[in-house]
């Protein structure tokens, strides 16, 4: 935790004070988890994910305590850190060509042809 991290998450349990919230009910608020709120006002934002989770956290978590000058340090605070939202995810895997499927459709067809055959040839059996 940073000393600027420090004073985002004092900041934050110090409005939610004033609004006399305790951590459950900020967490039920917000439909999170308590350590969610806990990690926010610890400033252990590591624990939360990638920066675009933290700073849906921050932004939902400051507007509900009406602290919006909290998310604001946040975002100068990581303005240099990799936008993880964009670009691909996962390795690309290289496609397989399509099966040739026509062999299969031709002995569906002949199959068809010949059970058609028999019936109308009226061939009993037994």
């Amino acid at each position: 935790m940073s000393e600027d991290t420090g004073v985002i998450g004092r900041q934050l349990r110090e409005a939610r004070e004033r609004m006399g919230l305790g951590v459950a009910q900020a967490a039920e608020r917000l439909h999170v988890d308590e350590t969610v709120i806990d990690a926010l006002e610890s400033g252990d934002f590591q624990t939360l994910g990638p920066p675009v989770y933290v700073r849906g956290h921050l932004r939902h978590y400051a507007e509900l305590i009406g602290e919006p000058s909290a998310s604001g340090l946040y975002e100068s605070l990581s303005q240099a850190e990799p936008d993880l939202t964009s670009g691909p995810h996962r390795p690309m895997v290289p496609q397989r060509p399509p099966r040739r499927r026509w062999p299969l459709v031709l002995f569906a067809a002949l199959l068809a042809l010949a059970v058609a055959a028999w019936w109308a040839s009226g061939v009993k059996l037994g």
